[in-house]
């Protein structure tokens, strides 16, 4: 067996062929979700498709059928024949494939609305400055001055109502517009891509596309005993809490606004916060703020003032932790059996890196429907994942310290690499060395030693360690301290950040090294030399290629490798996240899981941005940690780092 043509071959010119086949979907979204094919509630109601010109079976229009998901072996077999598949926003039309019996392990996708997206770099995601731009077909073809979707239909759908409500030729027309708008958008895209060489961009989120497909059936599985007592401990916090705030406050209404502010500002006696004029900072309707950014600022000296600060924060966190997550995960113990799925969405953030939303769920025990996403979970519910299949084991391959690794490849900075190299290198000492303005040997000797102030320090300077590395130039004396000598130690990463900002400075956009382009038109310099984008431009770049191009790459080639080897009912790849990869794995495909994840971050990695970005990354070694155990985030953790050579270090010690 060996890896599908398309990925052994690496080569984005593929998407020139025009041996495809366009596709879109109509479904029965009876369980709602759009007609997500996740839920057994949904159906397919209607296919259209159309055949490239260079298609063996090229027909010269739109086939459209009516029917379920067994009643489309036609349409297999011209995408088994195809080159690739073209859709918009493909990952829905290939789950729907996979329930017909479509090998995604074979088929390669181009994605339009993935490709608008990488047309527009960071525009698409929008920010505080200008508003985003949509990737939606109806909009791609608007900005093109090309003929809209039916109104009638469209507003329909939009407004819920179920597809299968609607007139059937209705339906028909709508589809088969869609694919031919889906076409003549490839067409158009395919030269725009083209002159400006981010054909490959489109590929490489693409191959990450079947992938997530396959991933998001799988879902994650919550361990029922740890949630029940995590969620009761919650509740009792909480509880307990409550008691202290109402036994401070004498029982107010915590919805009431207007109650919260007479007892903060005319019993605690708070002083509210001001605008330089002295003008007290109000909301819109001129009443007194209590919101939790407004808390946080004002200043506590008495001792009741510093309780109730103390307790409202507290109320929050826990509250949120029940509100948030375990409500839902006790809803999902108790009435899905510990299983839930949510969507992978590849067309949102900024960076191009992944982003995650939550599935909405009602659950008997709440009044309101309840979502959580698999990505930005707090680190302390790791621990209530764990497998489906008892005795097996979760497993997490991440790319060690990888955006700092791609900041030393991206500034070629020697004292980055040595650092990366030194295994005795502690880089949250360093910052914390110097923000307290101590010697670094002596605190990591102390740090060895087990001094529990040098512990407190270390954990302190976390949060600050890799903010200069993102533009972080502002800000208390410490920090201020830290990022001087961040700057002077990494001088060649520091020349690299300024040189982009000039470039963007003067043209108003940055070309990577990969062909990814960011803009900003709006980018300008004050007269005291402040640049508006500075930190966006400084971190851009780093965090796009760690985890928009690197663990994409990594983690679809894991994928294909599974399936080549004939290990996915031992490997199953339940969720990604930013730098890391989740998998259930049984006992006694550990050893393959570890040997996989080797490859796929580093070796594959390597080969695969020089074939289609041409980037050698060889300035610094790519890393990977495995770490195996009953619960997510639970055991030892083996690290590697394997050279663009070949050479391997594991844990620190070179490899035989």
């Amino acid at each position: 067996m060996s890896l599908p043509p398309f990925l052994r071959d690496m080569d984005a010119s593929i998407y020139e062929s025009d041996n495809y086949v366009v596709l879109d979907w109509e479904t029965d979204t009876s369980h709602g979700d759009h007609g997500s094919a996740i839920h057994p509630a949904n159906g397919i109601l209607l296919g259209s498709w159309k055949l490239g010109k260079g298609h063996s079976s090229y027909l010269g229009y739109t086939t459209s059928q009516f029917g379920s998901e067994f009643d489309f072996d036609e349409l297999l077999r011209h995408i088994e024949e195809a080159d690739f598949l073209i859709a918009h926003n493909a990952k829905y039309e290939l789950m729907w494939l996979k329930r017909c019996g479509l090998d995604l392990h074979k088929t390669l996708v181009y994605d339009t609305k993935i490709a608008e997206y990488v047309l527009f770099g960071n525009l698409a995601a929008g920010d505080k400055n200008m508003a985003g731009a949509s990737t939606s077909l109806d909009m791609c073809c608007r900005r093109r001055y090309w003929d809209i979707k039916d109104p009638v239909v469209d507003t329909m759908i939009k407004h819920g109502i179920n597809p299968i409500s609607i007139p059937r030729p209705w339906i028909q027309g709508r589809c088969e517009q869609d694919v031919r708008d889906t076409e003549r958008l490839y067409l158009d895209q395919l030269a725009r891509l083209q002159s400006s060489d981010r054909l490959g961009l489109v590929f490489t989120r693409c191959l990450l596309t079947s992938a997530l497909s396959s991933m998001e059936f799988s879902g994650m599985f919550l361990d029922a005993d740890r949630v029940q007592a995590e969620y009761l401990d919650y509740k009792a916090q909480y509880l307990e809490l409550t008691k202290k705030m109402d036994a401070l406050t004498g029982g107010i209404n915590w919805r009431s606004s207007l109650q919260r502010a007479e007892f903060m500002y005319d019993v605690l006696k708070f002083k509210e916060l001001t605008y330089r004029g002295g003008k007290p900072q109000r909301t819109e309707s001129g009443k007194r703020k209590t919101d939790k950014n407004t808390l946080e600022k004002l200043k506590a000296s008495t001792p009741e003032q510093k309780e109730y600060v103390s307790l409202k924060a507290k109320l929050g966190a826990v509250g949120d932790a029940l509100s948030k997550n375990l409500e839902f995960f006790v809803g999902t113990v108790d009435e899905h059996k510990g299983l839930f799925h949510a969507e992978f969405n590849q067309t949102v953030t900024a960076t191009h890196r992944l982003s995650s939303s939550g599935i909405r769920t009602q659950f008997e025990a709440f009044d309101k429907p309840k979502r959580v996403q698999f990505q930005n979970l707090p680190r302390v519910f790791k621990r209530l994942f764990t497998s489906r299949n008892e005795g097996w084991q979760i497993c997490e391959t991440d790319g060690s310290q990888l955006e700092f690794r791609v900041a030393a490849h991206l500034g070629r900075d020697d004292q980055a690499r040595m650092d990366i190299l030194d295994p005795d290198f502690d880089a949250h000492l360093t910052s914390a060395a110097a923000m307290e303005d101590k010697d670094y040997t002596e605190l990591l000797q102390r740090y060895r030693n087990g001094d529990k102030w040098v512990k407190t320090l270390r954990q302190k300077a976390k949060s600050e360690t890799f903010k200069p590395l993102y533009g972080g130039e502002y800000g208390t004396k410490k920090q201020m301290r830290w990022y001087k000598a961040f700057a002077e130690r990494y001088d060649s990463l520091t020349a690299a950040q300024k040189g982009w900002v000039q470039e963007v400075l003067a043209t108003r956009r940055l070309i990577t090294e990969w062909g990814l382009r960011f803009y900003w038109p709006y980018a300008k310099v004050s007269n005291t030399g402040y640049v508006n984008v500075k930190r966006a431009v400084a971190n851009y770049p780093v965090q796009s290629l760690a985890t928009a191009e690197i663990i994409p790459i990594a983690v679809f080639y894991f994928w294909h490798r599974v399936m080549d080897e004939g290990l996915q009912d031992k490997i199953i790849l339940v969720n990604s996240i930013h730098d890391s990869l989740i998998c259930e794995v049984h006992p006694d495909a550990i050893e393959d899981y570890r040997r996989i994840s080797k490859q796929a971050f580093t070796t594959d990695v390597y080969e695969y941005l020089e074939a289609v970005y041409g980037v050698k990354f060889d300035f610094v070694p790519l890393g990977v940690g495995v770490t195996v155990g009953s619960h997510w985030s639970e055991g030892e953790e083996e690290n590697y780092d394997i050279f663009y050579d070949g050479k391997t270090l594991h844990n620190g010690v070179l490899a035989a």
